[in-house]
């Protein structure tokens, strides 16, 4: 933090007053007056305070900001919190696995995987890779049929293209010409063939592929269907369904299961909260609270504590409803987490530590913005001293240095 961020403290009420004060000791000493005096030793200890009031004010800052960043994983509002994450286990991860979104339905769902979706896949001739071509000489003209398109694509064969060759220059002109299908060449010993597949699955993504001008498709022969377009067929909680690929949503679109294999029987889904993630977050947070504890602690001859004790008022409130999930505040202020109650409790009664948090997590958030929304020098306790009737008899950080005995007349010119 810089430094003129505390701009508005008062030199007029600190540095005013001292001129004052050496005026009158100039014109009433009895002894030795006073002919002459410097400010400046004063304005570098206005600095220094500053300097250091400006360290406790930013990390004041910092802390509470920590502390609501904290609180913020314990509002179920906010898809991304702690307490709206569900993990979905599955009983057999080999055959099927899934993935909850935040605040799905806490449940079991029943699956029974009876066969996986499939790409239809057209198996090429295979011949060997250096025979002359079946493919006549000429433009190579054909086109793939789906449900919803037909596209036409096109190459050149010449006289003396190998087999090999005219595989390639299909595999080139459906791959550069952007095409819904995925080609590889599959080779056995010195004889290779084109393999074309769909790059989806389901029966609704099938085609068919056929000479428009020329014959590539019939003398390459991968107008042959080896795997036929299937649908995945599953049974979810005794009813019979199918998908056209093999992720699915149920729980009302809340969880996304992707099935791997065709299962032996039926498995389970179970949608839980995350209490791992629950216990960690609880730590961050009754972290963070110790941490802005023991520093408002430690200023409280720097900061106003008085006006920075909300958030001790906030724990000590909610320290008999947090006490049951094993959090409870210890006589020093601090909060303590035993993690073995808060297992156990927050399995049980997940519902009632939600809403336990959330007010808890409210209060602090709240309170953290109030102070980030602030002006910084509002808790900083010299700027009361500072308007005080006596400046420079308060024992707070930026005075108990300016101790001077003003009502005799003495004055020490010193830099402290």
């Amino acid at each position: 933090m810089r430094v003129n961020r505390i701009s508005h403290i008062p030199y007029s009420h600190r540095v005013g007053r001292y001129h004052f004060q050496m005026v009158q000791a100039k014109l009433t000493a009895p002894v030795d007056p006073i002919i002459s005096y410097s400010l400046q030793p004063f304005y570098t200890r206005e600095q220094q305070w500053m300097t250091e009031l400006s360290d406790s004010l930013s990390r004041l800052y910092r802390y509470s900001a920590d502390l609501d960043r904290a609180a913020r994983q314990f509002d179920p509002e906010r898809p991304s919190s702690a307490v709206s994450k569900r993990l979905a286990i599955s009983s057999d991860p080999e055959t099927a696995t899934a993935q909850a979104q935040a605040h799905a339905k806490i449940g079991v769902y029943r699956l029974d995987v009876a066969s996986l979706a499939n790409a239809q896949a057209n198996n090429g001739k295979m011949a060997e890779t250096a025979s002359p071509t079946s493919v006549a000489e000429g433009q190579q003209q054909f086109f793939v049929v789906t449900e919803n398109q037909e596209d036409s694509y096109t190459f050149y064969s010449a006289a003396t293209d190998t087999h090999g060759q005219s595989i390639q220059r299909m595999a080139e002109a459906l791959g550069s010409q952007g095409s819904l299908l995925s080609t590889r060449i599959e080779s056995q010993g010195d004889q290779q063939a084109l393999i074309l597949e769909r790059k989806a699955t389901g029966k609704e993504n099938a085609f068919a592929i056929q000479d428009q001008k020329g014959n590539s498709v019939r003398a390459l022969g991968v107008q042959q269907v080896s795997v036929p377009a299937r649908d995945a067929v599953f049974f979810l909680d005794g009813a019979k369904r199918s998908s056209a690929n093999n992720q699915i949503l149920i729980g009302n679109g809340e969880v996304r299961v992707s099935m791997h294999q065709k299962g032996a029987g039926p498995l389970s889904i179970t949608v839980v909260p995350d209490h791992e993630g629950l216990l960690q977050h609880t730590r961050i947070l009754v972290d963070r609270f110790n941490r802005l504890h023991a520093f408002l602690q430690e200023k409280k001859n720097t900061l106003i504590h008085e006006r920075l004790e909300t958030f001790e008022r906030i724990s000590r409130a909610a320290d008999s409803s947090l006490n049951r999930y094993g959090i409870r505040l210890q006589s020093d202020g601090q909060m303590e987490l035993r993690e073995e109650v808060f297992q156990e409790e927050v399995a049980q009664y997940h519902d009632q530590f939600v809403q336990d948090m959330r007010g808890l997590a409210q209060q602090f958030r709240e309170e953290a913005i109030r102070v980030q929304t602030k002006p910084l020098g509002a808790f900083s306790r010299p700027f009361e001293d500072a308007a005080s009737r006596q400046p420079y008899a308060s024992l707070s950080t930026s005075s108990f240095r300016y101790l001077h005995v003003v009502n005799t007349g003495l004055f020490i010119n010193l830099l402290f």
